[in-house]
């Protein structure tokens, strides 16, 4: 389950880590944002199909889509995700002079330490910074403002799991070839980038 094993021998559940990287990027360039700072890119960037890797493609997709070429300046990585990491990249953006209307960074641990340097910073959210992050997890409930992030459907890949495990166990004969499949996702708005908690969302995937 979750992340992306490329030619292993069973099937597999994960999610849709480019294209939901996209959308929330898209999110931010519809409210109007242009100067979206990336958040948790990889120092090493070794492994194209980790997650971070993907949903940093997503990410220069919408901004290519958008015509915004890249900004190294506004890709701060690093080399692990946690909440020092994601205060640690805006306060180095901050100190470069750094020009951002938004942030996306790519989990949610991330984005809450990024929310609390901005604060430190004397930068507003929503109104001079958006934030969104990635994963939904129940830590964004506490923060302020409440995350706008990417709910890649985690309860949808855990009970996909399960189907396929059971017609694998019941499978007879010569075994199917192994399948994957990817759970839909959607993104969350919530006042980090000025709407109400839980306002529905945006489906996709």
């Amino acid at each position: 389950m979750s992340e992306r094993i490329f030619g292993g021998p069973t099937d597999h559940v994960t999610m849709h880590n480019t294209s939901s990287a996209r959308a929330a990027a898209e999110q931010l360039l519809d409210l109007g944002r242009s100067r979206i700072a990336l958040v948790g890119a990889l120092e090493f960037s070794e492994d194209a199909a980790s997650s971070a890797s993907l949903r940093e493609s997503g990410y220069g997709e919408a901004l290519a889509a958008a015509g915004i070429g890249p900004d190294p300046d506004l890709v701060a990585r690093s080399v692990s995700w946690g909440l020092d990491t994601g205060a640690e990249a805006i306060c180095r953006l901050c100190r470069r002079g750094v020009d951002l209307d938004a942030v996306f960074a790519l989990s949610d641990f991330l984005a809450l330490g990024a929310l609390r340097q901005l604060a430190v910073e004397g930068l507003c959210v929503p109104e001079g910074v958006a934030v969104i992050g990635f994963d939904n997890i129940d830590e964004r409930r506490f923060s302020l403002r409440s995350l706008t992030t990417v709910d890649p459907g985690r309860d949808a890949i855990a009970e996909t799991a399960r189907q396929l495990l059971v017609e694998r166990i019941g499978e007879k004969g010569e075994p199917a070839a192994p399948r994957t499949v990817k759970a839909g996702f959607r993104i969350v708005r919530r006042e980090s980038t000025g709407f109400r908690d839980d306002d529905g969302g945006v489906g996709a995937g």
